[in-house]
C-alpha cells in the first residue's frame, strides 16, 4: 500500500512540474483561462532527468553516473522493503538531510531517476499527502488506474488558481493552489477536491 502511494505521489508531482507544453489563452468575460495544450508524445521524449549539475538518462552506465554524482553529492545505498535493491539516495554535501533525488539501476544501467521537487515534514503537509494518496488509492481501485490528466490556470481580477486535475471517468480529483491579491496583503491556500 504504501509503495503503491509513493508511485502516484510521485506521478502527481509528476504531473506539476514536467513540460514541455504551450498556453492557450482564452477570454471570456473578465475571466482570462490558460490551459496546457498537448505534450509531445512520450515516444519523442528523452526519459532523462536534470539534478542540478548533470542529466540523467535511463541506460546510461553505473560506473560514470556515479563517479558523477559522488563528485557532486553525497550519495548512500537504499534498502526496499523487498529486499536488497540497487539504488542510491542523493543529498547536498553540505546538508546531507537535504535530499534531492534517488537514482536506481538494473544490469549495469540506470533503471530509473526520481528528482524531488519538495522534501518536507511539517504536520500540514504530511496530513496533505496522506488525503492525497487515500483519495487516488481509493479511486484506483474503484475506476482503476487509468486517468487524464488536465493542467490549468485560471485568473480572474484579484484571484489566480493554478492546478490540476486527475480524471477517472465520471470522478475527479483536483488540486489547487489559490492566490489572492487583496487590500495591501496576498493570501494563498491549497485546496484538495474530490469532485464527481
Amino acid at each position: 500500500m504504501k509503495n503503491n502511494c509513493r508511485t502516484l505521489m510521485l506521478l502527481f508531482a509528476i504531473a506539476l512540474t514536467v513540460g514541455p507544453f504551450t498556453v492557450r489563452t482564452e477570454a471570456v468575460g473578465n475571466v482570462t483561462t490558460r490551459t496546457r495544450q498537448p505534450a509531445p508524445q512520450a515516444a519523442m521524449l528523452r526519459s532523462s532527468l536534470d539534478i542540478p549539475g548533470l542529466t540523467l538518462t535511463k541506460g546510461d552506465p553505473k560506473k560514470p553516473v556515479m563517479r558523477e554524482l559522488s563528485a557532486l553529492y553525497t550519495i548512500q545505498r537504499l534498502r526496499s522493503e523487498q529486499g536488497e535493491e540497487d539504488s542510491w539516495l542523493i543529498s547536498e554535501k553540505e546538508e546531507p538531510d537535504n535530499y534531492v533525488g534517488v537514482v536506481s539501476f538494473a544490469a549495469g544501467k540506470v533503471s530509473r531517476v526520481a528528482r524531488f521537487r519538495k522534501w518536507t515534514q511539517d504536520d500540514d503537509s504530511v496530513e496533505l499527502a496522506e488525503r492525497l494518496c487515500e483519495l487516488l488509492e481509493r479511486l484506483t481501485q474503484e475506476r482503476g488506474s487509468q486517468a487524464k490528466i488536465l493542467a490549468r490556470s485560471t485568473e480572474s481580477g484579484k484571484v489566480y488558481i493554478r492546478g490540476v486535475e486527475l480524471v477517472f471517468g465520471d470522478k475527479r480529483v483536483s488540486f489547487d493552489i489559490v492566490s489572492r491579491n487583496g487590500t495591501g496583503s496576498k493570501q494563498t491556500e491549497v485546496h484538495l477536491d474530490e469532485v464527481v
